[in-house]
């Protein structure tokens, strides 16, 4: 593996206890002990770490946005191409132990990062860990760009690729008065992948399954 004290200069972080960056670095496939003691609590913790410093960011940056846009916003920045890229600038993937039975890093470079994050919040506190998020993050902060980030079409175009079949959506529920209605929308490929959300509109609702669905099958395919 790399020197670590190079990627803790290109984070701008400096672990005082070793061992959470160490596990933070861990895949499952690394060695017998890696299949209790590997990154993937970090990446939960991470995932959660990151979702929170990101959506007050964007709060308090986009006063007029509605809560749709804001949302949009949020999705562009935490999706798994967006942490890929990032992952990719810091070289992430040099550092990670694994089992050379792992053919490719994509499908773990996401998860790694938000693994990074977490053991830096649990090393530091929540004001450090985001000193470096928005240090990282603010290249994508900066240009913004929705046009490109449509997860229905994602989600469809993995659908024919690897299912041969088109997603569904359905209307779960519609709860609230008419003029501020909640919708519930339930986008599935079989039995077995599926995903919920809500948005203020049903086109939001069915965004944001589509990329709450993108997440979870991520984790085993690699999704641009």
């Amino acid at each position: 593996m790399n020197n670590i004290d190079t990627l803790m200069k290109n984070i701008n972080y400096k672990f005082k206890d070793i061992s959470n960056l160490d596990e933070a670095l861990t895949h499952s496939s690394f060695n017998g002990s890696a299949k209790v003691h590997n990154y993937e609590r970090l990446e939960f913790l991470g995932d959660r770490v990151l979702g929170l410093i990101i959506a007050s960011k964007l709060y308090f940056q986009n006063i007029q946005s509605s809560e749709g846009d804001l949302a949009k916003k949020l999705s562009f920045l935490v999706c798994k191409s967006t942490l890929k890229k990032i992952a990719n600038e810091i070289e992430l993937e040099k550092y990670v132990k694994h089992s050379k039975k792992v053919d490719s890093l994509e499908s773990i470079k996401a998860n790694a990062l938000e693994a990074l994050i977490g053991a830096i919040y649990l090393d530091s506190n929540l004001e450090k860990t985001t000193t470096v998020i928005l240090s990282l993050w603010k290249n994508y902060f900066d240009n913004i760009n929705l046009s490109s980030f449509d997860p229905k079409s994602s989600l469809q175009e993995w659908c024919l690729k690897y299912k041969k079949k088109l997603p569904e959506y359905k209307l779960i529920e519609k709860i609230g008065p008419d003029h501020q209605p909640t919708f519930k929308i339930k986008v599935f490929i079989d039995n077995h992948t599926y995903s919920s959300a809500n948005g203020n509109s049903k086109q939001d609702a069915e965004i944001n399954a589509a990329e709450k669905l993108l997440k979870k099958i991520s984790e085993e395919k690699e999704i641009e």
